[in-house]
């Protein structure tokens, strides 16, 4: 078989099953990632400790839709412009690796967008107004998502609508408020849920974790800091008053406020 044969039947096997592009890249995914790498739901939140390959997945899934969906629009979407472009230039990156194995298109980097052969555009934007409307897309996806601000969702959400998109947010906690927040604990069935936890990362058989590691960072964050980046925790900021659990469950809908009371007293 000729070389050029060769690179064809590479993009072939990396065509159906994106794992492959990470495997060829030189990274074995593991358990978690292969559950979004194969993941096909439409709206899929993403809740990862930190350093559980997020970024790498999240590069391999936004390659694999830019390089065999021909003239996708893909948005790529954080808080500020260099959150944007994490993901943005790990793509990058793995296509200029993986098109000397096998048969991509070319691509032209240029500032914020990636410009395939195939009529296929990346862009990294920030999270506002003004630079991520007006767009329609097939897959979006949210870095940091809980970082993000509340009307992140509402700017989104709507240029996919037209093309049948996915929307991919990941994140880990920040705080317990905001629309990540909201989405993941009271989104109902509109999401899928992907999460994994520290334990699980370290009993893996080639775990890039180690517990020394897992040590190291417990000793060197704050308490808070470790449970909200490690252990997933859902923690209210250092200067709230009441925790947002006693805030909640202090809340009535069948209380009359006073004013109305006073007015039908009158």
């Amino acid at each position: 078989m000729s070389w050029g044969n060769e690179k064809l039947r590479r993009a072939l096997a990396w065509k159906l099953d994106p794992a492959q592009m990470m495997r060829d890249a030189g990274f074995e995914p593991d358990p978690h990632q292969m559950d979004l790498l194969t993941c096909d739901e439409q709206n899929t939140l993403v809740l990862w400790p930190r350093q559980s390959g997020k970024s790498q997945t999240c590069a391999v899934c936004v390659l694999h839709q830019a390089s065999f969906d021909p003239g996708d629009v893909i948005i790529l979407a954080g808080e500020k412009q260099k959150q944007a472009q994490e993901v943005f230039n790990k793509a990058f990156d793995l296509h200029a690796q993986l098109s000397e194995l096998g048969e991509l298109p070319k691509v032209e980097k240029s500032g914020e967008e990636l410009r395939f052969s195939n009529g296929s555009r990346v862009l990294a934007l920030p999270s506002t107004v003004e630079s991520i409307r007006g767009y329609a897309a097939k897959l979006a996806l949210v870095d940091e998502a809980a970082f993000t601000e509340d009307g992140t969702l509402a700017k989104i959400s709507p240029m996919l609508t037209t093309t049948n998109g996915r929307l991919i947010c990941s994140s880990t906690p920040n705080g317990a408020t905001g629309w990540f927040h909201e989405s993941w604990h009271h989104g109902g069935e509109g999401w899928h849920r992907l999460t994994v936890t520290v334990e699980q990362l370290l009993a893996y058989p080639n775990a890039r974790l180690t517990a020394a590691e897992i040590e190291r960072q417990r000793l060197i964050l704050t308490p808070l800091q470790f449970r909200q980046e490690f252990g997933l925790e859902w923690l209210d900021g250092d200067l709230q008053f009441f925790p947002t659990e006693t805030i909640e469950s202090a809340l009535c809908d069948e209380i009359v406020p006073l004013f109305e009371r006073l007015a039908v007293a009158a």
